[in-house]
């Protein structure tokens, strides 16, 4: 009998979320952004085991209500849903970098205020973090997450860029920050939005973006030699596995820093080595 009540339990909750969801009264009226629903809780994973089956239904349900909600500018009821959405399936990369890019880059430009944008823009970073608790060594998580800082707030396609590199710093350090700083062999600058995609992009393994950032550093930087040491093991290290377009562009990126810093004699002897 208590092995009936349960079952009649979990098929009268399997049911009643699946319709509260299709009819939308899954509601949270806060104008702002609501706090995280606490999706690691075991109310939520027994949840979950409840689900069993349904839980690909309900998914599938999730992502309409959510692109419903966009629609109509319910925003505040969006991140609930998606802190759903994601518990339903943890492993999924897609979930996460897709709905971490719809707060950062999508929810947040429908704001005006610089301040409102940059809330969105942290939780899609926060998202982005809880993914990778789940898939820490996921390239495509870290790659989006270093894209992120690069163009998002690194570049000027936001207008309210320039508000987010001032608050750079309420991020604080990631974690690992010790260990790039031992690889880059510098002290990095946590208030540059390139040294945290660099950061990113290094943890992804990614050498091409990785160099690709550096270079752009090292074009910018008033003090270049801090930033050579890690370029130059960077193009080594990378230059093996480079396809031969990737070779050729390092190659132009290496020659065009020995002309623009002719008294750094670690670029000659690099373009020399790559140009064998």
């Amino acid at each position: 009998m208590p092995g009936l009540k349960v079952r009649g339990l979990t098929v009268w909750l399997q049911g009643a979320l699946l319709a509260a969801l299709a009819a939308g009264s899954f509601v949270i009226t806060k104008r702002t952004v609501p706090p995280t629903v606490g999706v690691d809780s075991p109310i939520f994973s027994a949840l979950v085991v409840a689900l069993g089956g349904s839980r690909g239904i309900l998914a599938e349900i999730l992502w309409l209500r959510i692109g419903d909600l966009q629609q109509q500018n319910r925003y505040a009821e969006v991140v609930p849903l998606t802190d759903l959405l994601v518990v339903l399936d943890p492993a999924s990369e897609d979930a996460w970098a897709y709905h971490a890019w719809n707060l950062a880059y999508n929810i947040s430009t429908a704001h005006t205020a610089p301040e409102e944008r940059w809330r969105w823009v942290r939780r899609g970073i926060e998202l982005l973090h809880r993914g990778l608790r789940v898939m820490p060594e996921s390239t495509t998580l870290l790659r989006q997450m270093g894209w992120l800082f690069e163009s998002k707030i690194g570049g000027d396609l936001d207008t309210a860029s320039a508000y987010y590199r001032a608050h750079l710093s309420e991020l604080g350090r990631p974690e690992q920050a010790d260990a790039f700083a031992a690889a880059a062999g510098l002290a990095p600058d946590w208030d540059d939005p390139l040294v945290h995609a660099l950061f990113w992009y290094w943890r992804a393994g990614d050498a091409y973006d990785t160099l690709r950032v550096l270079t752009v550093c090292l074009r910018h930087s008033q003090t270049p030699a801090v930033w050579l040491p890690f370029f130059t093991r960077t193009v080594r290290a990378a230059w093996p596995d480079l396809a031969p377009q990737q070779a050729e562009q390092v190659r132009s990126v290496v020659r065009a820093l020995a002309q623009r810093h002719p008294t750094q004699a670690a670029l000659k002897t690099l373009l020399e080595e790559i140009w064998q």
